[in-house]
């Protein structure tokens, strides 16, 4: 697996900006954004894990992320992965238990911001209220679908999310979103990996990252991002991914068998 020089990792990171500006403001170009989004997967693993090279002699162990969000986090990649790494260090007991509250006002909002109800939900799960959100979740996509079917869509994919953080995989899988097999939408693909996965089921995974990896290929970037290759010096392999996935499943594990204690 190459390793990042600077020139490369700037490179990079001038393109997640770039993909920052995507995301802020409401328009209609969000579900493109929020593709580009999963398109950039691979980007803070491969960073991730040159630091980890860089430093195997001292530590052996492969880097780890302190909360399963942090961990999905990365398999999103580049500024999403950022965002959460820089709220993880800046929140407190108290924006924790905001959260809730936070979550129920952004789905009050005519053209919910769906890249803040992302960052929401991933605190929800770091104070360990991932059924809350589940709960709130659900009930918004029911009254989504009423009349709003892009609202109801986006907000399901962020309940996929949330089912498999509480390790509810199969409910997860069988989300309505991820049936949408006409929509060109990586993040379908990229949800049905990591559950296939998690369950063992790895040929159903391989296919589900090859279509992953077709959408890569045939992706249509906002214009923004057009002028550059953003994955250009971004490879990765099937194994280098489940492996990622094998470390977000030991951490929902962890969690789970933490709350059966309690």
């Amino acid at each position: 697996m190459p390793m990042f020089s600077y020139d490369q990792m700037r490179h990079l990171d001038l393109h997640m900006e770039k993909l920052f500006h995507c995301f802020t403001g409401k328009t209609k170009h969000w579900a493109i954004a929020a593709t580009a989004t999963s398109l950039i997967i691979f980007a803070s693993i491969f960073i991730a894990r040159s630091f980890t090279r860089r430093d195997r002699k001292r530590r052996p162990k492969i880097r780890r992320f302190p909360s399963r969000s942090m961990s999905t986090g990365a398999l999103h990649g580049g500024q999403l992965a950022l965002h959460r790494l820089l709220d993880y260090a800046h929140e407190n007991a108290a924006s924790l238990h905001r959260a809730e509250a936070e979550l129920k006002d952004l789905l009050e909002e005519e053209r919910p911001d769906f890249v803040k109800m992302q960052r929401t939900v991933a605190k929800l799960e770091r104070s360990g209220k991932e059924e809350v959100a589940v709960e709130i979740l659900e009930k918004a996509v029911e009254k989504a679908r009423a009349g709003k079917k892009h609202e109801a869509y986006e907000t399901e994919m962020l309940l996929v999310e949330m089912l498999i953080y509480k390790g509810d995989f199969d409910g997860a899988f069988d989300c309505e979103c991820l049936k949408h097999e006409e929509i060109s939408d990586a993040r379908r693909p990229l949800y049905k990996a990591i559950i296939h996965i998690i369950l063992g089921r790895k040929e159903q995974a391989k296919k589900c990252w090859g279509d992953f990896k077709y959408i890569q290929e045939h992706f249509e970037w906002p214009p923004s991002l057009k002028e550059g290759q953003v994955l250009e010096n971004v490879t990765t392999t099937f194994e280098e991914f489940e492996e990622a996935v094998q470390f977000l499943k030991d951490d929902i594990h962890k969690a789970r068998a933490k709350k059966k204690q309690k």
